[in-house]
């Protein structure tokens, strides 16, 4: 048996940059390993059989069924049993879907000894989703094209972060469909590249505080309604208690307060488990390096 940890990530910063004629859209974003984990089990069974902790989660929509139905198109593997088991929610923007099928792939490479490079590994993960390549890379990196052209970059950098996730996930397609409505992008490529190449010059010091100016996710702009209402409601909760930024994670639901320390963001967790509805999810990801992985 091959026992996994997939972790989550968020978009430290994320612009939408176009659509392709197949209907993907571009971005430009940066992508941080969040350590905030699933668990997943898979060896070797004369049959296939998943059990996942969450139910709506069961059936060949899950990535890890799609991707063992891939390998096995590819490499005709033979069946498995997976157990999965969810820490980090869904229809959040926390990517962990992605991490789960990144780390499956991983993982039947190593039991059936297919000898597949990670480079190759992510090529296979472009089938997927967007976000695995990057799950598969499991470090911090600038993501262009559909978000799977990637450049790794160097980081120590701790972030001190919360994430608040409400009880409603977003639909990924739906908040780019709200994006085309809205009619595209709003800086140019000459200032996205200058944000991009600043938050990436911030990341490799020792200040949390020095990310602020340049985080920003362009998926908060196509909010209207009681998503508004809600992604304002959970920014609120995390600045007044002591965040100094609070950022939509992915295209959401999920949000994170980044704190200036440490200590800051441990006051800030005793009081939101006060403060947020009964029915919210509050997340304290592990003080682990970067990247600290699958």
């Amino acid at each position: 048996m091959m026992e996994l940890f997939p972790h989550a990530k968020i978009n430290l910063s994320l612009y939408i940059t176009g659509r392709q004629p197949d209907g993907y859209h571009t971005v430009d974003t940066i992508y941080w390993p969040l350590p905030l984990f699933d668990y997943l089990s898979v060896e070797p069974s004369a049959r296939n059989r998943i059990a996942v902790s969450d139910k709506t989660l069961e059936g060949r929509d899950n990535l890890v069924v799609r991707a063992w139905e891939l390998m096995h198109e590819r490499y005709r593997i033979p069946p498995v049993s997976v157990r999965l088991e969810k820490g980090i929610p869904a229809q959040a923007g926390l990517g962990g879907g992605s991490g789960d099928a990144a780390a499956m792939l991983q993982a039947l490479n190593r039991i059936f000894k297919l000898g597949l490079t990670r480079h190759k590994l992510g090529e296979i993960g472009k089938e997927l989703g967007a976000d695995v390549p990057a799950r598969i890379l499991d470090a911090p990196a600038r993501g262009r094209g559909t978000g799977t052209d990637l450049e790794k970059f160097p980081s120590d950098l701790f972030l001190p972060l919360l994430i608040v996730r409400p009880p409603h996930g977003f639909s990924t397609a739906d908040m780019y469909r709200a994006w085309d409505e809205k009619g595209g992008q709003s800086l140019s490529a000459e200032e996205i590249e200058e944000k991009q190449q600043g938050l990436i010059r911030v990341l490799a010091g020792d200040s949390p505080e020095a990310t602020v100016p340049f985080l920003h996710n362009d998926f908060e702009s196509v909010l209207t309604g009681s998503a508004r209402e809600t992604f304002e409601q959970a920014r609120q909760l995390l600045t007044e208690n002591g965040a100094a930024a609070a950022l939509l994670c992915g295209s959401g639901s999920a949000v994170f307060g980044l704190y200036p320390s440490d200590e800051a963001r441990k006051a800030a967790r005793e009081a939101l488990r006060e403060a947020l509805p009964a029915d919210w999810g509050l997340y304290v990801p592990f003080r682990t390096e970067p990247g600290a992985g699958l």
